[in-house]
């Protein structure tokens, strides 16, 4: 079987947990018979065409620098896109489906599925209107569209949480039948880091410090102002606290001015972009990883953390809701109670064997189910069955 995949994200673009999906999910796809061709932007510094552990990477159009020319990126992108597809399409002598993760690809999804006559699986991995809590202009109304014509000319959506399923169900209306649920996933040995002392010193980490670790975008959906806020209220039970919060976002001059006026300017290292390994270690040295969003479809870097065997705290929504288990695999908080958030944190800190169970069953749970293997198997079973299916109804 010959899937062509696309995604605006894909290593080294990583800009949420879209392209780390991706990433994984075609690594695995091909233990399971099926050949993926992912098609993505062109990043500066990378070669147009790789190809790693089977998956065949090509990297069209022109870098995405900056956002003011967005809307005319992505046209140009998507139409690229299709151009590649054909090309790819007569030269590996036909795919046998197309699978589009977003809105951002979904133009050229279903344009390429209508001209190769192949049917088209979705990956919805967030919606415009969870993103912003409701749509409050054109731009955002037109993203909207775009999603609900994805959706309506796909023959399976997949999402990764109960949570998404109903989102799409609530705002698209699709036939029930035609959503399939199949978490993330994390790589267990991707992310233990045992040759570090636990309290290893960081540029911004003093040594003996006890750390709490936020890592993600910086934009306001993700709840990092409630966390600074919190943590004012963690610093007045435990004072040699401190907090890194790392990667980038529009929100970033807003959250450091925060920190300014509460006070909390040692207190707080923000560290800009880290890569995958900085950020591996710094999970290894943290005491508890929070992740305060108010939407989160899923919450890739909350199983990161728990892979790392680092305890999390996170805000009991979404795809967060269901991935931690209170009390057992993680504390779940109230996403705008400043207070339970910093009870929380302040618990963990305060109470090694409490982390340490955290951390057991979590690990446990991680590896049981979600591990990247048996979702790349799920993957390919609702591959052949949407292939099955087009075949009787004469569609590919």
């Amino acid at each position: 079987m010959r899937v062509l995949m696309l995604s605006w994200e894909f290593p080294p673009q990583i800009i949420g947990g879209l392209g780390r999906h991706v990433y994984e999910l075609s690594r695995r796809l091909g233990n399971y018979g099926v050949e993926t061709y992912v098609l993505t932007p062109l990043v500066d510094g990378c070669v147009s065409y790789e190809e790693f552990q089977g998956v065949k990477v090509f990297r069209v159009g022109t870098p995405l620098t900056g956002s003011k020319r967005f809307k005319s990126w992505i046209f140009s992108f998507n139409t690229e896109l299709i151009r590649e597809g054909i090309r790819l399409d007569y030269q590996e002598k036909g795919f046998h489906l197309v699978h589009a993760h977003d809105w951002l690809v979904g133009y050229a999804g279903r344009s390429l599925s209508r001209v190769l006559d192949v049917p088209l699986v979705s990956t919805i991995h967030a919606t415009e209107y969870g993103r912003n809590l409701g749509l409050h202009n054109p731009m955002q109304k037109e993203i909207h569209d775009i999603e609900r014509n994805l959706i309506l000319d796909s023959e399976c959506i997949v999402c990764c949480s109960n949570y998404m399923r109903d989102e799409i169900q609530n705002l698209f209306h699709p036939s029930p039948s035609k959503i399939a649920v199949i978490p993330n996933g994390a790589s267990m040995n991707r992310y233990r880091v045992t040759d570090l002392p636990s309290d290893q010193e960081f540029e911004g980490i003093d040594k003996g410090e006890p750390v709490v670790f936020y890592v993600g975008r910086l934009v306001p959906e993700k709840g990092v102002s409630i966390l600074i806020k919190a943590f004012r209220l963690v610093l007045q039970a435990i004072p040699s606290a401190k907090l890194v919060v790392a990667g980038r976002g529009p929100q970033g001059p807003e959250l450091q001015r925060l920190v300014a006026e509460l006070g909390l300017g040692d207190r707080v290292w923000f560290s800009g972009y880290v890569s995958d390994d900085l950020r591996d270690r710094i999970y290894h040295r943290a005491n508890v990883a929070v992740f305060p969003s108010l939407y989160e479809p899923f919450g890739i870097v909350a199983l990161e953390a728990m892979a790392s065997g680092t305890p999390v705290v996170v805000s009991d929504v979404g795809g967060l809701g269901e991935i931690v288990i209170h009390g057992e695999t993680g504390l779940k908080v109230n996403p705008l109670d400043e207070d339970n958030l910093a009870s929380a944190l302040i618990r963990i800190l305060s109470d090694p064997r409490l982390a340490n169970r955290l951390r057991f069953q979590a690990l446990k749970v991680i590896t049981e189910k979600y591990n990247w293997d048996k979702i790349g198997a799920k993957t390919s079973q609702v591959y052949h069955a949407v292939i099955s299916r087009a075949r009787k109804d004469g569609v590919g």
